[in-house]
């Protein structure tokens, strides 16, 4: 067997493999044989049905399991031995292969770069520290209150923000109705943002029976590009405002929002419990992508193009799982996924970067997937199924690629946790804003 490698591009490699004339016939023979002993053919006993016939008779499925034998023992045999990890399947081609004559091949592939990490010892890092006030509780209070409200129609009253509004409305651009732009009594909160930046804003101080003429400019990155930065004219006749019936604080408003005994005071309790418990994640997190940009920043190097565009693939799945969740059809968006594939290449790319850093530091580390923190994360994933829970945990354990993706986002996590513990990490005290708005005030 012969093999060359020719560097095509920084990460594309094509291999080629050629099976001498003399090592084919000999295959062919050893094929012969052993179908001479199995085939049987009308006019001919057993195992006396002549070579010829058989070869002729029999010619695709020799050269395809020849050609097939040859590619499973010469192409891994091949990566092994001159240290070539592969992205992906490689695209291969196939010579013809017959009597007296070279058989050859190639096999064309990209290879994972070879990351040498740098700049994640001895960071320094800082951690955000709440201390959750009465003042946030007192946010969360008012928010349930909110969603346990009811509107009234109120004659003569100006619409303000939280307010209902029945209204239609019609939009233009150019002149000219555009299509999904129209709606009669619909029902819009003010202060949602449901609807195009601005346009809410200047509904504040309708009464029913009035008419408005509402002036936007839909965002460039607009889901129907038809639309996308264009200045657009609404007009609107407000037939009703809706005031928002706010429910007193008492022990029924904590039963409906899931208290059972302990009224105001438990319901206070477990609100307390729950935003210091989303804090220390939230915590958590800055520091995680303080570490993710320092990686970053001191691991900068080229990725092949194949795994970017994996990437990028595995976004536009997840985005259309999380729309298909929420009962939207990405379909009637008005793009495509090539144009929506396009919307994820810088944040694929430093996906991709930051894996092979992770993983090429678990490597240099000799950080080894701990199997009891594998078992902790399949409990928790799966113990939202109450009753079936333990089924669902044995349906996930049998499926082998989704436990080798919890074992690599595990091991991830564990690198991460390693890198803190070689740190120096300063707690810093802020505000429960300033912890979710990501600034200090």
């Amino acid at each position: 067997m012969e093999v060359t490698i020719e560097e095509k591009a920084t990460f594309d490699r094509e291999l080629k493999f050629v099976l001498a004339a003399v090592e084919v016939d000999r295959r062919i023979d050893q094929e012969l044989s052993r179908l001479s002993t199995t085939v049987r053919l009308p006019g001919f006993r057993p195992g006396k049905v002549p070579k010829k016939v058989l070869e002729a008779r029999f010619k695709d499925h020799i050269t395809s399991t020849i050609a097939e034998a040859f590619f499973r023992e010469s192409f891994p045999e091949t990566l092994s031995k001159h240290e070539l990890n592969p992205v992906d399947q490689p695209e291969l081609v196939f010579g013809k292969l017959e009597r007296g004559r070279d058989f050859t091949y190639s096999a064309s592939i990209q290879i994972y770069p070879k990351v040498e990490p740098t700049g994640y010892t001895g960071l320094a890092l800082t951690q955000p520290k709440v201390d959750i006030t009465e003042a946030d509780i007192d946010k969360v209070v008012e928010e349930i209150r909110n969603s346990h409200s009811r509107f009234e129609t109120t004659p003569g009253r100006e619409a303000a923000k939280g307010d209902q509004v029945v209204m239609d409305f019609e939009g233009f651009v150019d002149g000219t109705a555009f299509e999904g732009g129209k709606a009669e009594k619909y029902v819009l909160e003010l202060g949602s943002g449901q609807f195009i930046p601005g346009f809410e804003d200047q509904i504040i101080a309708a009464k029913g029976g009035d008419a408005r003429e509402v002036k936007v400019t839909f965002p460039a990155d607009y889901g129907k590009q038809d639309l996308a930065g264009k200045d657009a004219v609404f007009q609107c006749t407000i037939h009703e405002v809706r005031a928002r019936i706010r429910p007193e604080l008492d022990d029924e408003l904590a039963k409906k929002a899931g208290v059972v005994e302990g009224g105001v005071v438990k319901l206070r309790e477990m609100i307390r419990e729950r935003l210091e418990r989303d804090a220390s994640v939230d915590s958590e997190k800055k520091v995680q992508k303080a570490v993710y940009d320092a990686l970053l920043a001191a691991n900068v190097f080229e990725i092949p193009s194949r795994l970017e565009q994996r990437e990028r693939q595995n976004m536009l799945a997840q985005m259309k799982r999380e729309y298909q969740a929420r009962r939207i059809d990405v379909s009637k968006m008005g793009v495509d996924d090539e144009q929506l594939l396009k919307l994820f290449g810088q944040s694929a790319g430093t996906q991709v970067r930051l894996e092979l850093v992770l993983a090429s530091i678990a490597d240099k580390e000799k950080i080894e997937v701990d199997e009891a923190l594998v078992e902790e994360r399949l409990n928790e994933m799966t113990v939202a199924f109450g009753d079936r829970a333990a089924e669902v945990r044995r349906m996930v354990r049998q499926d082998q690629e989704r436990m080798e993706s919890l074992r690599h986002t595990v091991l991830q996590e564990m690198v991460v946790d390693w890198i803190i513990k070689n740190s120096t990490v300063t707690l810093e005290p802020c505000s429960l804003d300033e912890l979710i708005g990501g600034q200090k005030a």
